[in-house]
């Protein structure tokens, strides 16, 4: 009789195998939506994928979002885009540098130098 039930952990190991099978490039930001019922009692959370991409910071995430911006005709994105692509393309020798200084100055124990270095990448990628 209860041989044949599954353990929770085989059903979110399916669960996995199925997801892994989708584009995940495709795919969302993970949101959750809670209600409530009228008196309280009940609560239900719902977690789902938004239907917008989702935002990569690199050059290629970058590169897929202006295609979809451009198959959508969201032309103003994709000049966003676009102006985002160029300007990390042209800041990324600079961020290499930073990078490799910051490693070193954690290394070393340099954090008040350290800190400087990671307000000047954020900005170079923002």
């Amino acid at each position: 009789m209860f041989g044949n039930r599954k353990n929770f952990n085989d059903i979110l190991r399916m669960f996995d195998d199925m997801s892994s099978q989708l584009d995940s490039s495709q795919l969302g930001q993970w949101k959750s939506e809670t209600r409530v019922s009228e008196d309280g009692t009940i609560k239900v959370t719902s977690f789902y994928r938004s239907s917008e991409p989702k935002t990569s910071k690199g050059s290629n995430g970058l590169k897929r979002q202006l295609e979809l911006a451009i198959e959508n005709e969201d032309f103003e994105k994709a000049v966003e885009i676009r102006d985002q692509i160029r300007k990390m393309e042209t800041n990324q020798e600079t961020i290499s540098k930073l990078e490799e200084e910051l490693k070193q100055t954690i290394n070393d124990h340099n954090f008040e130098r350290s800190i400087e270095i990671r307000d000047e990448l954020k900005k170079l990628k923002s």
